[in-house]
């Protein structure tokens, strides 16, 4: 598993080498279905942390907080951590796994060409896990409402995201 920034990183590199420009919903977005089809593929989340069932989709927290400076714009530069000794923010390492970045290779193309309202409707898709959250959320309590590794593995198994049959979700 990895620091989402760090993955986040890559995928704006490599978005940004090939002209596009994401913003910060689009990285949510575009992480959240990364993660589910490496949780699908793997058996392994993909990044550290949890998604979260917020009104406008599924949020990773430590994402949303790196970037919510852009607001609505397009993210100009990479996420940064803070060093709580120096007390200033500094760069996160660069992807080094052979694995992983086979797996964004493999995907990243494909993803990258999905316009904003289409990534906001295939994770917002009755019967995906955020629907399903936000819906237990109206009636028992879920701090954080969160969504979990295991409803989202179980979605992906049948979901229309990277060219698959489907099972509940819109087709990319």
């Amino acid at each position: 598993m990895l620091d989402p920034r760090i993955v986040a990183n890559t995928v704006l590199s490599r978005a940004n080498r090939s002209g596009i420009a994401l913003t910060n919903l689009d990285i949510q977005k575009m992480l959240y279905l990364l993660h589910g089809e490496f949780l699908r593929q793997t058996r392994q989340p993909l990044v550290t942390g949890e998604f979260q069932a917020w009104e406008y989709g599924p949020v990773h927290r430590v994402l949303y907080d790196a970037f919510k400076s852009y607001k609505d714009g397009p993210i100009d530069g990479p996420a940064r951590r803070l060093d709580p000794i120096r007390r200033r923010y500094v760069e996160l390492p660069r992807l080094d796994d052979p694995m992983i970045e086979d797996f964004l290779d493999a995907n990243l193309t494909r993803l990258l060409s999905i316009p904003t309202f289409k990534l906001v409707q295939i994770t917002h898709a009755p019967g995906t896990p955020w629907s399903r959250t936000m819906e237990a959320g109206t009636k028992k309590t879920n701090l954080g409402m969160v969504i979990s590794n295991e409803m989202i593995a179980r979605h992906f198994e049948g979901a229309v995201v990277f060219g698959r049959a489907a099972k509940g979700m819109v087709a990319a």
